[in-house]
């Protein structure tokens, strides 16, 4: 059996921690370490040419693979001197690295007791929704040990990634030999409520929010005094460490989006559906809209220390019958629901900030993601208006969802039809409460959505709609200071 540990740790204590791991959990070890590259070379270049496929050393030896990532995965010194800026960084690469020990943990223990992954999404969906689950249930131990481990890391000046996901995997694997708490409490089966259209989502997080983008930023990164806007993204590793929940830094530079620029920082994104670091392939996450609201406000509590910025919601477009154009009072409800209203400090008007200070270059947009699963492309649409907020319960964000995706089964974004964003800027910039037949019409439109699915009863549209008009009255009431 595969296993690896490096000449530079001999007679450490982290020999005495390998040690105490079992065969299997040596190998969990290596898969977690060298994950970025387990999916490049093991999985995704499968359909390339197959002699360059077996001829790549990786294929067969895990140790190649990490003893190659050992090496290239080591914090520069000069980096590590930054000691205001460590141990932040060191406790985000030890968050995920806990993560993906705890994924694989449970996958193993528990794979019985959980449901499937969904037809065509993604292949780990209901454990990492599970293993985030239990991390939060038991954040304050693990806050606690962790902000030990940075302590005994810094002492030792241990600039080892492959050192740093060792004493993750040993640390889960002694909390869970001691946990008797019951599975069910972090996979939220009994609140499911179904469906069939693929959904995704992708979440942005940023200290200096939407300054954080290239134009607003450079230069001006010690306002984020945590991160420096995560200038120092690339020197810490966090996409290879970041993997399993699709992690990258997005500095919005077009031409070198998704590749590393050193001394450009920008916003941590999570993309819920990446499937491979070329950004080829991508699956989504769930066809549940109760599942993928808990996934979002389970990853917002996962990054405590890092402001959530913005969420963009992706739903295939299935054929589903007559679809119309978007209405300008359609999209006006969903900023109205998902949107940043607050008022401006100068005038008193109320501003949607997204829209007002563009942040968006478009509301919606419409895509072709390829995917992993039949390795054809799939029509999707991307909204990208919405405002991630810390404070939303799950409610919220299920309300979210269905409205989306009602109103996705229900709009054509498909015949070049254009989103009237210069209206919408205008109202954004002194944002007017809306008229009764357009929050009527929208909801009418959602729910006629939501049926058109054939999965949802009746009464549950029903009750849904009602909640939905609930919530954008009172938005609509706190626009006109009612």
């Amino acid at each position: 059996m595969a296993c690896y540990f490096p000449d530079h740790a001999r007679g450490s204590r982290y020999e005495q921690l390998y040690a105490e791991l079992s065969a299997v959990e040596r190998v969990m070890l290596l898969r977690e370490f060298i994950g970025v590259t387990y999916r490049r070379r093991f999985w995704f270049f499968r359909q390339y040419d197959y002699r360059a496929f077996y001829r790549a050393p990786l294929r067969h030896n895990l140790q190649v693979a990490a003893a190659r990532q050992d090496q290239r995965l080591q914090v520069p010194w000069r980096i590590w001197r930054k000691s205001d800026l460590r141990p932040h960084y060191l406790r985000l690469v030890l968050r995920h690295y806990q993560l993906g020990a705890l994924l694989q943990r449970l996958r193993r223990r528990h794979r019985d007791r959980l449901p499937p992954a969904e037809p065509g999404c993604h292949p780990d969906g209901p454990m990492l929704l599970t293993a985030l689950g239990w991390y939060l249930n038991h954040a304050a131990l693990l806050t606690c040990q962790t902000d030990q481990l940075v302590a005994r890391l810094e002492a030792e000046n241990c600039r080892s990634l492959y050192l740093y996901c060792l004493a993750c995997q040993h640390q889960i694997s002694q909390l869970l030999a001691q946990d008797d708490s019951p599975l069910e409490d972090c996979l939220p089966l009994a609140q499911r409520v179904g469906g069939r259209w693929p959904l995704g989502a992708e979440l942005e997080f940023s200290n200096l929010g939407y300054r954080a983008s290239f134009e607003h930023s450079f230069g001006r990164h010690r306002r984020d005094s945590r991160f420096h806007n995560f200038i120092y993204f690339h020197h810490y590793f966090l996409e290879d460490v970041s993997w399993r929940l699709g992690g990258y830094l997005d500095h919005h530079v077009r031409l070198r989006r998704y590749l590393p620029v050193p001394w450009i920082g920008g916003f941590f994104e999570y993309s819920l559906v990446r499937m491979d670091y070329l950004r080829r392939y991508s699956l989504p996450l769930t066809c549940d809209p109760m599942l993928l609201a808990h996934y979002i406000a389970r990853v917002v509590r996962f990054s405590p220390d890092i402001a959530p910025h913005s969420l963009h919601l992706n739903c295939e477009q299935i054929a589903c019958g007559e679809r119309l154009p978007p209405r300008l009072g359609d999209l006006l409800c969903l900023l109205l629901l998902g949107g940043d209203l607050q008022r401006d400090d100068s005038t008193g008007d109320w501003v949607e900030q997204r829209l007002s200070r563009h942040e968006l270059i478009k509301l919606v947009r419409r895509r072709q993601h390829l995917s992993l699963w039949d390795g054809r492309p799939h029509a999707v649409v991307e909204y990208a208006f919405c405002r991630l907020r810390a404070h939303w319960q799950v409610e919220d964000w299920f309300l979210l969802l269905l409205a989306v995706k009602g109103f996705n089964a229900s709009a054509d974004f498909g015949h070049g039809e254009q989103v009237p964003i210069e209206l919408l800027a205008q109202w954004a910039r002194r944002a007017r409460p809306l008229a009764a037949h357009q929050i009527e019409g929208f909801v009418t439109r959602v729910a006629e959505g939501l049926l058109r699915e054939q999965v949802y009863s009746a009464v549950q549209v029903s009750r849904w709609r009602a909640a939905l008009e609930q919530r954008l009255w009172r938005e609509n009431r706190r626009l006109a200071g009612e």
